[in-house]
């Protein structure tokens, strides 16, 4: 990437989008979807600051994960391993029928109080990213 920088805010800009999707999510009782949108938010907007960084390429799909790498630069991502693991829950079972016992659907299985939650942590990611990116920019 010739432009590190300008691709993280690309990414960031995408995060933002997928935030707001979370939250609409929740208003129209979508929870598992919300709980999805709010796992994809973290790792699109860890995956911001990490392009931001001067990573090349990004091919990570665990929120813990990404919070380890980008604590490689900025150790303030590590006080936030916890939540990343919760939001890590919400990646595949909130989307496919298999990964629940039957005969449980991903959109019958979620509650509002899981999609306030994982919607609440992916905001303390997405602040994080923000502002580390907004001084350094």
């Amino acid at each position: 990437m010739k432009n590190p920088k300008e691709n993280g805010l690309r990414w960031l800009e995408q995060a933002k989008h997928d935030f707001k999707v979370a939250q609409r999510h929740i208003k129209y009782n979508d929870f598992s979807d919300a709980c999805f949108m709010a796992e994809q938010t973290a790792q699109v907007v860890l995956k911001a600051y990490l392009y931001f960084s001067g990573e090349r390429f990004v091919n990570i799909h665990s929120v813990t994960a990404l919070l380890k790498k980008a604590g490689e630069y900025c150790k303030d991502f590590l006080s936030l391993l916890e939540l990343g693991a919760k939001l890590d829950q919400y990646y595949i079972p909130t989307r496919y029928p298999d990964a629940l016992p039957a005969p449980a659907v991903p959109y019958e299985e979620y509650n509002k109080r899981q999609a306030e939650e994982t919607v609440e942590i992916a905001q303390k990611i997405l602040c994080l990213v923000r502002d580390k990116i907004t001084r350094r920019g």
